[in-house]
C-alpha cells in the first residue's frame, strides 16, 4: 500500500479506502501488501494485551467494564491494558478516560486505524462497541490490519455486510468474538448438551421471545445536536440526515436506518440457544421460508411488536421432512405453546425466553435455568457428559484466544464460541426475520448463496444491504471481491 496516499487523504475520508483493505494478508504476522510491518513491534511474551475500545459509552461503557472485570481474574496481575478509547461523544469519551486517564484519546476510529497502520500506536486488539449502523465498517478495518476483533451484537447492520464481514475474517485468520455474553453461560452450555443428547427426543420447532419493545422511533425536526457530539461521525456509513432528539447512546435501536428495533437488539441472544443446539450454524444448504407479521410497516420505526417464523431446510435433512420451525416474538407478545402449557400446568413459564419442542416432551430455557416437561421424562434423564468447554466469561474467552494467537500457538487453540464464522450466519437468520417483515410479503433465503426470494424480489432483495455515502462502503476491497 502506497503509505504517503493513505496518509494524505484529506480528513481521512477514506474515498480511496481501497488503498486501506490492501493493507490485509492471510498471515498472522500484520503486514502490508508490500510485506512492511503494520505496526513496527512484537508484543512479548509477559507483557499485557493492549486493547483499543470503540464506542464507550452506554452499552460500550458496560462492555468496557466486562472485559476488565472478566480480565482482573486473569493468569497475569496486568492481564489487559487500555491503550485506546475512541468515542464520537466527548462527554462519554471524557468520562471514560477518567478512569483510564493513559489511555490515548480519538473521536473518529478511523483516525486510531490510521495510527495503527502508521506504527504511531501499539493495537494487539479491537473492542467495538458502536451503534449497529456502524459495526461493519468498524469490524472491517480491523480485520483489514490483521488485528483480532470483538464486536457487540448483530454483527452487522444488514445481511449483506454479515456475509462480507465472515468473508474477511476467514481471511484474516484473528481470534473473533460477537457480543453474544451469555453464549460463555455454563445453562446455554448445559442446554445445547441435552438437547444434542436426545433428553427431549427429536425436535421439531422452538420457540423464543422477549418482552422489550424498542420501537416506534420518530423524527424530530429542529432538535438540537448535543454541544459534545460529533452527528457527522456518529451517522458514520449512513446517507447524512438531521438530528434526532435523544437518538444516542440507546434510542437508535427503535430507527431501521441506525438498528432493528428489539429484534436486532435481543434475538442474537435468545435465537443463539436453539442455533447452536440444533447445529444450524454447521449446515450445509441451509434455506428458511420466512413470515413476518406485526404492524403496519413504518417507514422510519421499528415496530411494537413483532412475530417472526423461519420454516428452515437443510442438504441433509431427510426429503420430505417437515421443515424445523423456528419462531420469535417480542414486544409483550409470548409463545402461544408456552402460555398452553403455563393454563394447563398453573404455572408462570413465561418467564423462561426459549421453548424446545421434541418429540419425548419439552424444555423451556432462560439464560440461567432450564426445564424439563413433563416431570416425569425430567425424572428419566440423565445429564449428559459435558462436551463443550464452560470458559470462564465472554469477553475473558475471546482475551485468551488473542493471547494464544500472538504467542503462536495452534490455530484451533484460538477460537472463540461465537466468532465471526458461527456469529455471521445467526446475524444472517436474526436480520432476514426484518426483511420478511418490511417487504410485507414471505421470502426464501439461502444462506449458502445469500439469494433471496419474494413475491416482490427486487424490494426484498434491496432490504439485504443499505445505501452508503461515500468513502463508508465494504465493496472496493481488492483481494475479497
Amino acid at each position: 500500500m502506497n503509505r504517503r496516499r493513505f496518509l494524505q487523504i484529506s480528513g481521512f475520508s477514506l474515498a480511496a479506502s481501497s488503498a486501506l483493505w490492501s493493507c490485509q494478508t492471510s498471515s498472522r504476522r500484520r503486514s502490508t501488501s508490500d510485506g512492511s510491518p503494520i505496526a513496527k513491534y512484537q508484543r512479548e511474551r509477559d507483557q499485557s494485551l493492549r486493547i483499543a475500545c470503540i464506542g464507550v459509552g452506554g452499552r460500550g461503557l458496560e462492555s468496557l467494564n466486562e472485559l476488565l472485570a472478566e480480565c482482573d481474574a486473569g493468569p497475569q496481575p496486568q492481564f489487559v491494558e487500555i491503550s485506546a478509547l475512541c468515542d464520537v461523544d466527548l462527554g462519554m469519551l471524557d468520562a471514560a478516560a477518567i478512569h483510564i486517564p493513559n489511555a490515548k484519546r480519538y473521536r473518529d476510529f478511523r483516525l486510531l486505524y490510521r495510527d495503527i497502520q502508521s506504527g504511531a500506536i501499539e493495537i494487539d486488539a479491537i473492542l467495538i462497541s458502536t451503534p449497529d449502523h456502524t459495526h461493519a465498517f468498524a469490524t472491517a478495518m480491523a480485520l483489514a490490519c490483521g488485528l483480532p476483533v470483538y464486536c457487540e451484537k448483530p454483527l452487522t447492520h444488514t445481511v449483506a455486510e454479515a456475509r462480507t464481514i465472515a468473508a474477511m475474517a476467514r481471511s484474516a485468520k484473528v481470534p473473533t468474538q460477537m457480543g453474544t455474553q451469555i453464549h460463555a453461560g455454563n445453562n446455554y452450555r448445559t442446554v445445547v448438551e441435552l438437547i444434542r443428547a436426545g433428553a427431549i427426543g427429536e425436535v421439531s420447532f422452538a420457540d423464543c421471545w422477549d418482552n422489550r419493545s424498542w420501537c416506534c422511533g420518530q423524527l424530530t425536526p429542529g432538535a438540537l445536536v448535543p454541544k459534545t457530539l460529533d452527528w457527522d461521525l456518529w451517522q458514520g456509513p449512513t446517507l447524512p440526515s438531521a438530528y434526532i432528539k435523544d437518538v444516542a447512546p440507546a434510542n437508535w435501536r427503535r430507527y431501521w436506518k441506525y438498528g432493528s428495533g428489539t429484534l436486532g437488539d435481543m434475538a442474537c441472544h435468545i435465537l443463539d440457544l436453539p442455533y447452536w443446539a440444533l447445529g444450524l450454524g454447521e449446515q450445509n444448504g441451509l434455506r428458511a421460508e420466512i413470515r413476518a407479521d406485526g404492524p403496519a410497516v413504518d417507514s422510519v420505526g421499528c415496530p411494537a411488536s413483532l412475530e417472526v417464523s423461519w420454516a428452515i431446510t437443510w442438504s441433509s435433512r431427510p426429503a420430505g421432512k417437515d421443515p424445523l420451525i423456528l419462531r420469535w416474538f417480542d414486544g409483550g407478545k409470548v409463545s402461544p405453546t408456552v402460555q398452553e402449557l403455563s393454563a394447563k400446568d398453573r404455572q408462570n413459564y413465561g418467564r423462561f425466553n426459549t421453548l424446545f419442542q421434541g418429540s419425548k416432551g419439552f424444555l423451556l430455557s432462560n439464560y440461567d435455568e432450564h426445564l424439563i416437561l413433563p416431570g416425569a421424562l425430567a425424572t428419566t434423564v440423565i445429564a449428559p457428559v459435558p462436551t463443550l468447554t464452560r470458559p470462564a466469561g465472554h469477553h475473558r474467552e475471546w482475551i485468551n484466544a488473542v493471547r494464544e494467537w500472538t504467542m503462536d500457538s495452534p490455530t484451533n487453540s484460538a477460537m472463540t464460541g461465537s466468532n465471526f464464522q458461527y456469529a455471521s450466519r445467526l446475524t444472517e437468520l436474526v436480520l432476514s426475520g426484518a426483511v420478511a417483515y418490511r417487504t410485507q410479503t414471505p421470502i426464501t433465503y439461502d444462506f449458502d448463496s445469500g439469494v433471496i426470494g419474494a413475491a416482490d424480489a427486487k424490494r426484498a432483495a434491496k432490504l439485504l444491504t443499505e445505501p452508503c455515502r461515500d468513502g463508508w462502503t465494504l465493496d472496493q476491497n481488492p483481494l475479497f471481491f
